[in-house]
C-alpha cells in the first residue's frame, strides 16, 4: 500500500519557460501533454490522490494559463489551491519564502514525469526525523574527453569518453518548517541553496534513492521519451 501525504503542504514549481520546448503558442512548459495529460495535471492528480493537506502552485511565465489549467482541471481539492506569481525570477526555489511554513512541505518541479511514490518519500523522511529529504537517482554521465587512470606518473589505463554513474537530485524534496524559515526573501534562491543552507545550519539532510521511472523534461527529445514511456506503461496495464 502506498503511503499517504496527510498533513503535507505540496508546492509545485510551475514557473519554467521551457524555451527549448516552446511551440508557436508559447505554451508554458508544465502544460505540455504526456499521454494526453499535461505534466502539471499528472503531478497534481498524484498529490491529491495521495491525500495532500494543501497545494500551492508557483507560476512565472504564462501565469494566467497555468492558473486557469489548475482551476479548471476538475480536481477535487483538499482545500482551495493557492498560487504564488513570480513577477521577477526568484530562482527555482526562491518563492518558498512566500509559501506557508506551518506544515512539512513536499516541493517538486512541475516539469517531471515520474511514478515515484511521494508518500513513501514522506514516510522515510518522517522515520528518519530529517529536516530535509531529497529524492535521488543515478544517471550515467559521459565524459567528453579521454580519461587517464594512473598510478603516480604511470598510465595504467586509457578510457575513451567513459561513462560514470553520478548520484543526482531528482527535483523532489521534503522540507520541515525550520528549513523553510531559512529561505532568503531578498534574492533568487535555488534548490541547491536551500539544501546547502540547511546543512550549514546543522539540520539533518538525507536522501532517498528511488527506483522509479523519472524524466526531467527540458528538451523535445526528453518530451518524446516521456511520451514513449507513458504509452508503453499504458499498454502494459
Amino acid at each position: 500500500m502506498r503511503a499517504d501525504l496527510k498533513g503535507i503542504h505540496v508546492v509545485l514549481q510551475a514557473g519554467g519557460r521551457g524555451e527549448r520546448l516552446r511551440n508557436c503558442e508559447s505554451l508554458p512548459k508544465p502544460l505540455f501533454e504526456v499521454g494526453g495529460v499535461s505534466m502539471l495535471e499528472r503531478l497534481l492528480r498524484q498529490m491529491i490522490e495521495g491525500g495532500a493537506a494543501a497545494i500551492t502552485v508557483i507560476t512565472g511565465f504564462g501565469s494566467e494559463r497555468v492558473e486557469q489549467a489548475v482551476l479548471e482541471g476538475g480536481f477535487v481539492w483538499p482545500e482551495p489551491p493557492t498560487f504564488i506569481r513570480e513577477a521577477t525570477p526568484r530562482g527555482n526555489a526562491g518563492s518558498l519564502a512566500q509559501a506557508r511554513r506551518d506544515l512539512t512541505c513536499l516541493f517538486c518541479f512541475a516539469d517531471l514525469v515520474t511514478d515515484i511514490d511521494f508518500g513513501r518519500l514522506v514516510s522515510i523522511h518522517r522515520a528518519r526525523q530529517a529536516a530535509v529529504t531529497l529524492a535521488s537517482h543515478y544517471e550515467s554521465l559521459q565524459v567528453r574527453l579521454g580519461e587517464l587512470i594512473v598510478e603516480g606518473d604511470r598510465v595504467v589505463q586509457y578510457r575513451e569518453k567513459p561513462k560514470h554513474p553520478v548520484l543526482i537530485a531528482s527535483g523532489i524534496a521534503v522540507f520541515e518548517p525550520a528549513v523553510l524559515q531559512l529561505v532568503a526573501a531578498d534574492r533568487p534562491v535555488g534548490l541547491s541553496d536551500v539544501v546547502q543552507t540547511a546543512i550549514d545550519h546543522g539540520h539533518p539532510v538525507t536522501h532517498w534513492l528511488h527506483q522509479s521511472c523519472w524524466i526531467d523534461v527540458n528538451t523535445r527529445e526528453d518530451l518524446a521519451a516521456a511520451r514513449v514511456l507513458i504509452a508503453a506503461r499504458a499498454q502494459a496495464r
